[in-house]
């Protein structure tokens, strides 16, 4: 079999202003993408001959420029021959938006498949938080996603796609994928795939491709609420070997489901308004409280530089607090020009949007160096000032403390503050197991919780919770 393999990924938030350029992407091209996929074993133990594109992924952000997509989606669509090719493999995500192209996931697919046509396999594997346009299906052979929210199963998604790229191959099938949708956003922190009530929406698709001849695959995607498109929200994407109209029952099945269960879903931990969050992390008996400042999550697209939480622990007097971090060029490269040591006042935040605010912070720098991106590379430099009550990370560049080893990176051991302020929604799994307690605060911002506050326009209407009780 002769394979080629390609990755494209970065989550799109249409309400920050910061766009995602070339430089943002951790990029690699040709057999060295082997080291940045799951796949290459298969491959290998398949006898497969490969023809390999680039890998290249970014930190979740805004619109990707256009020019620098059209130079990535070439690079993939150019390098597939014109013959001799068995199938193609991709591992994209499902929310990247796009200047004056909005999916960037479709117009790739139509890009391979003008160059292909549609009597080769393409199997896709995705993110949860996939928004699928409708074209996917129409584009795609196979379609599946992670099925773990927080995310622990990437390389089984990767891998269930090309396990399913050599039944097509072997079987010569060309399956057609049927949607179904759910007019309902719910915060994406209050979807968790082991909690109810996804737990059981999770279970019945499972069951679907357990024990139906010839399932494929049942997908359940929860969207992401930050792209202001039509297709944004839930969507079920169920793969049939043949027959579509019981695909389409399928995914139709599992959308009622998740509409019949909208008033169940909970945030998994406390969610609290910005003031009483505060209030409850510095009168915690625990010894370490996380604080997420959710609406500036960079994970989910927003700019990291709002200084919205400092401000307020200031002014609350809250002690031993930890914030990971905060992005500010500026403010960054002040502190390399500077010896350690050096006490330092500082503005910082606002630096890439305009609605966010910035603080005055005054404190003597303790640490520089480069940290450990959310995606394991290099994120750039970083500078720690110690200013008292509070110790402030400063990044260069958008930066996710999602994990111990990135607070390792900085010279940082979070266990050792009463209050962590990250920039997140719920925690990553590596990081969560560290949290004696986990405090969600609605703040403001591009990563807003509330579908309300985000002021979407194009979203499809009615939809819950803004609307209830249409259908």
């Amino acid at each position: 079999m002769r394979i080629a393999i390609g990755s494209l990924q970065c989550e799109g938030n249409s309400l920050t202003p910061v766009h995602t350029s070339f430089e943002d992407f951790d990029y690699a091209a040709g057999t060295a993408m082997y080291e940045k996929v799951a796949v290459a074993e298969l491959l290998r133990e398949e006898g497969c001959e490969v023809v390999p594109t680039i890998y290249a992924h970014a930190l979740p952000g805004g619109a990707v420029v256009k020019k620098d997509y059209l130079r990535l989606a070439h690079e993939i669509a150019d390098g597939l021959p014109t013959e001799g090719l068995d199938g193609v493999w991709l591992y994209l995500h499902g929310a990247m938006c796009v200047e004056e192209i909005g999916s960037g996931e479709a117009y790739l697919l139509r890009m391979i498949r003008e160059k292909i046509g549609f009597n080769i396999p393409i199997a896709v594997a995705m993110d949860f938080h996939a928004d699928n346009s409708d074209e996917i299906p129409l584009l795609a052979n196979y379609v599946t996603g992670f099925r773990t929210a927080p995310h622990c199963d990437r390389e089984a998604t990767q891998q269930r796609a090309m396990r399913a790229l050599f039944t097509m191959i072997k079987k010569q099938i060309l399956p057609k994928p049927q949607i179904s949708r759910c007019p309902v956003v719910i915060e994406g922190d209050a979807v968790q795939t082991a909690q109810e009530p996804l737990k059981s929406i999770m279970e019945a698709a499972e069951e679907m491709e357990r024990t139906v001849p010839g399932m494929l695959c049942a997908q359940v995607f929860n969207g992401q609420p930050w792209i202001d498109e039509p297709y944004m929200g839930p969507n079920f994407v169920v793969t049939h070997e043949s027959d579509t109209a019981l695909a389409k029952k399928c995914a139709d099945k599992l959308a009622k489901m998740f509409w019949d269960a909208r008033h169940d879903f909970r945030f998994m931990t406390e969610a609290l308004e910005p003031n009483e969050a505060i209030r409850r992390a510095m009168q915690a008996t625990e010894q370490t409280v996380f604080l997420s400042d959710s609406g500036d999550n960079t994970t989910a697209g927003a700019a990291g530089d709002n200084a919205f939480l400092i401000n307020r622990l200031q002014k609350a007097g809250a002690k031993g607090v930890l914030i990971a971090g905060i992005m500010d060029a500026a403010a960054c490269e002040r502190c390399y020009r500077a010896e350690i040591g050096d006490i330092l006042e500082l503005t910082v935040g606002g630096s890439l949007d305009k609605r966010s605010e910035s603080a005055v912070i005054t404190g003597r720098l303790i640490h520089r160096g480069d940290i450990i991106s959310y995606q394991y590379d290099n994120a750039g430099p970083s500078a720690t000032l110690d200013c008292g009550d509070m110790t402030v990370v400063i990044t260069k560049n958008r930066a996710a403390f999602c994990r111990p080893d990135i607070f390792a990176s900085a010279g940082l051991d979070c266990t050792k503050y009463h209050i962590v302020v990250v920039k997140l929604g719920y925690l990553f799994p590596e990081l969560a197991k560290t949290a004696e307690r986990s405090i969600l605060a609605f703040t403001p911002g591009s990563s807003t919780e509330r579908l309300e506050d985000m002021g979407l326009t194009r979203i499809q209407r009615p939809m819950f919770p803004l609307e209830d009780n249409f259908l």
